[in-house]
């Protein structure tokens, strides 16, 4: 057995644990499809829930032979595919303030710590317009509209819940929300329900246009690939960056990190999010590239070509992997580093900081 592959794996079972593959929501019912992970729990103890609620009909444990092969040091996986069905009574509505919830838990159901685990999708009524294809896949490397949906519902309430949990404070709580490297408003898109006070930022001018024309409640601003950004000290008490420092060279980062400690309010919020464990056992990589980033802390992995061709610097935009140590150390240089929470923001681990 490779023990660093088990590792990642290990990581994957117990913070990432599952995700959905289909989901498919009509007047009839909601009908989910993915895989789930086990460790501890025994098959028949794992629960498929809707907004805290047992599913009518769960097909589980399926044949998964895709899982195996991908999750290979795990037990359980020969058989990790799931197929659920909730029916709905006529006129009734499985949004429950404007979201649903989705989870797999063990025997005893959700708890405080549970909306790590939860995916949440939208209510239709309540979305903003969508943006083209090109755009989606220039940010996610993937045009697909509901993965673009559901990441982005999905970390809005992952975050919510965090802020309530972690410092009892609700995203409403916040004057001015900075979401940083906004790109096509995954995230954008959903935070003025929960805060009337949204910016988005990235240097990506057309996801710019784009955010503007469809996100009227929230306002959007072009930056320059460094520092500094248009905007007062202390402007902001929280910022929100998703896979924008897993995007950076080490000083381009450093630079951002001293800007964001300029424009952040003294005891307000950073949320960063990382590459961690998790998400590298979900890309399958390698237990030498592993091994090279906890030798090196921050590990150059290569260039990244999707906004080649909205920037004018092909090298500026890489692919880059920072081990948990290196954050601690060396991000606590501009913030105190406070936690890094595994696979909460999608699939990438969540770096929470405080400005002195």
């Amino acid at each position: 057995m490779d023990i660093y592959q088990a590792d990642m794996q290990l990581n994957a079972a117990r913070h990432l644990r599952w995700m959905p593959d289909r989901i498919e929501i009509n007047s009839e019912g909601v009908r989910i499809e993915g895989w789930a992970l086990t460790l501890w729990d025994h098959p028949e103890q794992v629960r498929f829930l809707i907004n805290g609620q047992d599913f009518t009909q769960v097909e589980w444990p399926l044949n998964s032979p895709d899982i195996v092969a991908h999750f290979d040091t795990l037990p359980n996986t020969k058989a990790s595919r799931f197929r659920c069905w909730q029916p709905l009574e006529p006129d009734q509505s499985p949004y429950e303030n404007g979201f649903i919830r989705f989870n797999v838990t063990g025997q005893f159901g959700e708890h405080r710590k549970s909306y790590r685990t939860a995916w949440f999708i939208s209510d239709p009524a309540l979305e903003v317009a969508v943006p083209s294809a090109v755009r989606r896949e220039r940010v996610i490397g993937t045009n697909h509209l509901e993965f673009f949906k559901l990441g982005g519902a999905t970390t809005l309430n992952r975050i919510e819940q965090l802020l309530l949990d972690r410092f009892d404070r609700s995203l409403s709580s916040f004057t001015s929300v900075l979401d940083w490297g906004c790109g096509a408003g995954r995230l954008a898109r959903y935070l003025p329900r929960l805060s009337s006070a949204v910016t988005g930022v990235d240097i990506d001018p057309d996801n710019i246009l784009g955010c503007t024309e469809t996100i009227p409640s929230a306002r959007f601003q072009q930056i320059d690939l460094y520092p500094p950004m248009p905007f007062a000290a202390a402007s902001f008490d929280l910022v929100i960056g998703i896979s924008v420092l897993t995007h950076l060279k080490e000083p381009v980062q450093n630079a951002w990190l001293e800007e964001l400690q300029r424009i952040v309010a003294p005891g307000g919020l950073v949320l960063l999010s990382i590459q961690g464990m998790a998400q590298s056992a979900l890309y399958r990589s390698s237990s030498a590239q592993r091994l090279a980033v906890q030798r090196e802390g921050i590990l150059y992995v290569g260039k990244n070509p999707q906004l080649d061709q909205v920037i004018d610097a092909t090298e500026y935009y890489v692919d880059v992997i920072q081990s948990h140590d290196y954050v601690m150390a060396k991000w606590s240089e501009y913030f105190d580093v406070l936690d890094i929470v595994e696979a909460m923001a999608g699939n990438q681990d969540l770096v929470a900081m405080r400005r002195r």
